[in-house]
């Protein structure tokens, strides 16, 4: 509730405006009535009054002085002045020293009603802008670091361009940087999901954490610099490197060999920093974040816990065609290689040829990559051609191509496509087992369904479409005897079959088994089974 102070030299005035109205109902308290200016002064000071109704004319101060005293002290009380006296002198005074309203006597109710309503709704709505004002402003001071966090990741990724004067952001979030010869170094921990299986985990964060308190100690303090974790999980250092632009990268350098040093020493993980160029204005910073970034992709190169600067690291000209066409030749070998499902043969090829091509020292991370893709879409094509699919590598959905980008360093490329190969190789030894298998047991099939007549291998391996040399080398590995003695022992066991229970000749048992001379099927049969067809049907009736 309100409170509100009325003052007039005459009493019927003060009485019928607190009487004759139920203030209450309008939520407003009328704290005390004064019949002059100075005992208005002190209830206004002392109830702290929030609206003041007063006449324009009192003894000791009249109603235009007691504003000015008020006015000293406090702004915010509402006034609203009554007056018999309706001269424009009066109301202009009045408007300049903030008076709400200026109401002329004779004194209605409604009128009194309205102003001081009017009086109330104002002051209520200020007071809730300020109460919206003080909660924005601590929202704002509570959520500062993730403003400002946001900031510093912009700043880094190129959208501050259009964003206006940056000197008035630095002083709304508080940074300390200038706006010019601006240099970037990103650190990150190396194998990240393998060391700390998380990037949420605490041990992370914690890692992170002591990264950026050791990049504040050990960047010298002379270069004004912010410090953050950035949205790709790394501590990003942006400095001011002042006129000296070598000297700066050598102390970044330093201080960054001195975290990897310290935090391995500490906790035996790896630590790898990138370090950008140097750029004239604070609008280029994503320029130098770039670059730092991409120095330390030449981990693929160099492997980790390394410092790596762009210009130390980036090859500008180099001319690679040579080993475009080695990896050419190379690659037709690998897919060839593979589809025998041999894996040691595909390691060897994959070791002689590919490591040296990727093993040399000036040749670009993203070069490397490539030759690995080139090598992940020859293997893929060659599952395809055996309709092989990806997932039955790994038995659920992989991202193979995201695999060889997610890789660090050669050796964690390598690991990982050996482990490719071998499980290809698996998946393509299985897929042969089965087609062999059935091939096998479709000509085994044939066989007996028509060895009652000669029967040669060019006709099996035309029926199971096969080249007739594959299948006598597929028979040998799957029956371990020739094609030739396979179909002889199907014939001979036929031969026992009819000799122990029929009466058939031995001559219509040769022709029925596609054997043109007896002589030569007693032979045969005597060789197999260790005695001649007469005495095996002989010793079979003696039973």
């Amino acid at each position: 509730m309100l409170k509100m102070i009325i003052a007039d030299d005459e009493q019927i005035i003060l009485d019928g405006i607190k009487e004759s109205i139920d203030w209450k109902s309008y939520d407003i308290e009328v704290a005390g009535t004064a019949r002059n200016g100075i005992e208005a002064l002190k209830l206004v000071n002392s109830a702290e009054a929030d609206i003041l109704v007063t006449d324009i004319r009192m003894p000791g101060l009249s109603g235009l002085e007691l504003v000015k005293e008020i006015r000293k002290a406090r702004q915010d009380i509402r006034i609203i002045l009554i007056s018999a006296y309706e001269e424009f002198e009066f109301a202009q005074e009045a408007i300049s020293l903030g008076v709400q309203s200026y109401i002329s006597k004779p004194l209605k109710k409604q009128k009194i009603v309205d102003e001081v309503s009017k009086a109330r709704d104002a002051i209520l709505k200020e007071k809730l802008e300020k109460e919206n004002q003080t909660r924005l402003e601590e929202m704002y001071k509570n959520n500062l670091p993730i403003l400002r966090e946001y900031f510093h990741n912009n700043l880094i990724m190129g959208r501050l361009k259009s964003m206006g004067d940056l000197t008035k952001q630095f002083d709304l979030y508080e940074i300390d940087l200038e706006e010019s010869n601006v240099g970037v170094v990103v650190l990150t921990v190396d194998n990240r999901t393998e060391n700390l299986k998380d990037l949420l985990d605490k041990s992370f964060q914690l890692v992170n954490i002591r990264i950026a308190e050791m990049a504040r100690d050990f960047m010298p303090s002379c270069y004004k610099k912010i410090i953050f974790q950035s949205y790709n999980n790394e501590v990003v250092v942006v400095y001011n490197a002042g006129s000296n632009f070598a000297a700066a990268i050598k102390d970044a350098t330093f201080m960054a060999e001195k975290i990897k040093n310290t935090i391995f020493h500490e906790i035996q993980v790896s630590v790898s920093a990138g370090i950008g160029r140097i750029y004239p204005y604070l609008r280029d910073t994503y320029l130098s974040y770039q670059e730092a970034v991409k120095a330390l992709n030449y981990r693929l190169v160099y492997g980790n816990n390394t410092v790596l600067y762009i210009d130390n690291v980036e090859i500008k000209e180099m001319k690679h065609a040579h080993f475009f066409n080695d990896l050419s030749e190379t690659l037709v070998n690998f897919q060839n290689t593979l589809s025998t499902g041999m894996a040691d043969e595909v390691m060897k090829l994959i070791k002689t040829k590919i490591y040296q091509i990727v093993g040399c020292t000036s040749i670009p991370y993203y070069y490397v990559q490539q030759v690995y893709c080139q090598l992940l879409s020859t293997l893929l094509k060659t599952l395809y051609e055996m309709n092989i699919t990806p997932e039955q590598l790994y038995d659920t959905p992989v991202n193979l191509y995201g695999e060889v980008f997610s890789k660090n360093t050669l050796d964690e490329i390598e690991k990982w496509y050996d482990d490719l190969v071998e499980r290809a190789c698996a998946v393509i030894n299985q897929k042969k087992a089965e087609k062999v298998s059935g091939v096998i047991s479709s000509a085994v099939n044939y066989i007996k369904e028509n060895c009652k007549r000669d029967i040669s291998l060019g006709e099996v391996a035309e029926f199971v479409n096969l080249n007739p040399s594959y299948l006598s080398r597929l028979f040998k590995e799957e029956k371990g005897i020739q094609f030739v003695e396979y179909v002889r022992n199907i014939k001979m066991e036929m031969a026992k079959e009819m000799l122990k229970n029929s009466n058939k000749k031995i001559y219509q048992i040769c022709e029925e088994l596609g054997y043109q001379s007896v002589q030569y099927f007693s032979t045969i049969f005597k060789n197999t089974v260790g005695m001649t067809p007469i005495e095996y049907r002989k010793i079979c009736k003696t039973k």
